[in-house]
């Protein structure tokens, strides 16, 4: 597949490479999203050669050995490198890169450097002296990059972590949008892009393994529900990785995925106590992987007590609801009630979660190339005892308002759908204002004659999955242009 959708962070590579003087990139994100492609793949465009050197998860001593020999056949590439050879110290290799450094501009990728901070603790702080007294007054450019959250944190985010304020630039980098779907996987349509984008998310090493000569169902047969299959076990090493307790957090996930969403529920479902379920629930807030929902016309969501608690990566909430149910049986070469399972539920599945999700995330883009009647403060959706609204956005300061409903049926959205959102119209508005009240619907199949009439009358907007996906691809271009 084509390198796709990293035009932004390629310009920022760019940008630092050019910029004089010592610079010092930290790259960091979650395993299999694509760092060392970037990297690799922006390393191609340099004039001069670079230094690549990944980290192992190996002792201290084989780390230091394993740099040392790279760094001296990047110095000295007609020579063989003797299997013992081996700075004295990390001090001593950076201080050989800062003589390399001097007097001419040098990049340095140490892949996966936090592996090295596992093993040695000093590590960051040894660094923090390399670049104080050694690299900072040369001319190289350092790219760090890690997958272990945590250990980034510590050392480099938190003010009192060893590296901090020593980076020139920090980047964490996302998964891709659904727009970046359509260059990677162009026999297939908006649907099926879809149905990928909900069991792979954004994570560019998921969605490499969907042949898109394959239809969904022989992928799933072929290529997805099988035992050798990263995804079966990345759930384990994704949490393993960041966390220190991730029986815990795994007790949590598996809890909100089989439908358990309020804090009291997931205590009970996950057999943590209630005093400390908070904890948990935080840091998996902190790492992306669940978000606390509340209505979104609640002015202040932080005080509310009517949070409800969603995985919202794609592939952990995938991989909860379908495959770790069933993971012994795969892992033996048992998979037919896996894939049986999913030819059932995976359409509902798109529809409950990924695609509402979408339709909320499209309201915002949209609005940030203003083409939108507002800008909205908050985005989410409406819950109570007298209605419930999928998509809502809200700007409190110039009393807009819009309710959005999502239809991921197999037929053409009909005008008693809309006519439903329009009676629950004064339900779900809040108190004390006069709202400007604005309309979307969503439609995976579009809209009938009378749908269309009846929208064009109460001035409500029909938005396809078609038009989405095509309005995620034109910010994705208008966002390579920029520089």
């Amino acid at each position: 597949m084509s390198f796709v959708s990293r035009e932004m962070e390629l310009a920022l590579l760019n940008d630092l490479y050019q910029r004089p003087g010592a610079q010092f990139l930290i790259l960091y994100g979650r395993r299999r999203i694509g760092k060392t492609a970037l990297i690799t793949h922006w390393g191609r465009g340099l004039a001069e050669p670079y230094l690549y050197w990944m980290a192992s998860q190996t002792s201290a001593t084989n780390q230091l050995r394993n740099f040392s020999q790279a760094l001296f056949q990047f110095l000295n590439p007609e020579t063989a490198v003797t299997p013992t050879f081996s700075y004295p110290s990390w001090d001593a290799a950076f201080a050989e890169v800062a003589r390399l450094a001097a007097n001419r501009r040098v990049v340095i990728v140490l892949d996966e450097f936090t592996y090295v901070m596992q093993a040695d603790s000093e590590a960051p702080s040894l660094l923090q002296k390399a670049w104080d007294h050694h690299l900072k007054q040369s001319n190289v450019f350092l790219i760090l990059t890690g997958s272990l959250a945590g250990i980034i944190q510590r050392a480099a985010l938190e003010y009192q972590a060893p590296l901090y304020g020593r980076a020139t630039a920090r980047l964490k980098l996302q998964p891709l949008s659904f727009g970046a779907l359509a260059a990677m996987l162009p026999s297939y349509n908006s649907e099926q892009r879809l149905a990928v984008y909900t069991i792979a998310g954004g994570v560019p090493a998921y969605i490499e393994l969907f042949d898109d000569a394959l239809n969904i169902l022989q992928n799933l047969q072929q290529r997805i529900v099988t035992p050798a299959n990263v995804m079966l076990s990345d759930a384990v090493f994704l949490l393993h990785e960041q966390l220190d307790e991730p029986r815990n957090y795994v007790a949590v996930l598996e809890a909100i995925a089989a439908g358990y969403h309020r804090l009291t529920e997931i205590a009970a479902m996950s057999g943590i106590n209630r005093s400390n379920i908070s904890k948990y629930l935080a840091v998996l807030r902190e790492l992306g992987y669940v978000k606390r929902l509340v209505p979104a016309t609640i002015r202040r969501p932080d005080r509310s007590r009517q949070g409800r608690y969603v995985v919202t990566d794609p592939y952990l909430r995938f991989y909860y609801r379908f495959l770790a149910p069933h993971r012994t049986a795969i892992e033996q070469g048992r998979i037919k009630q896996t894939v049986s399972l999913l030819y059932d539920h995976l359409l509902d599945f798109i529809g409950t979660h990924t695609f509402e999700e979408l339709c909320r995330d499209w309201v915002n883009l949209v609005a940030e190339m203003d083409e939108f009647p507002f800008l909205p403060e908050r985005t989410g959706s409406f819950w109570s005892k007298q209605a419930q609204v999928d998509v809502l956005a809200v700007n409190w300061r110039t009393k807009d308002i819009l309710l959005g409903e999502c239809k991921w049926g197999q037929k053409e959205v009909g005008r008693s759908v809309i006519q439903t959102l329009l009676d629950k119209t004064e339900k779900v508005l809040p108190a004390s204002f006069t709202w400007r009240v604005h309309y979307a619907f969503f439609a995976r199949r579009g809209f009938t004659p009378a749908a269309q009439t009846f929208a064009e009358q109460h001035n409500a907007r029909l938005i396809t999955l078609v038009q989405i996906e095509s309005d995620m691809q034109r910010w994705l271009h208008a966002q390579a242009s920029v520089k």
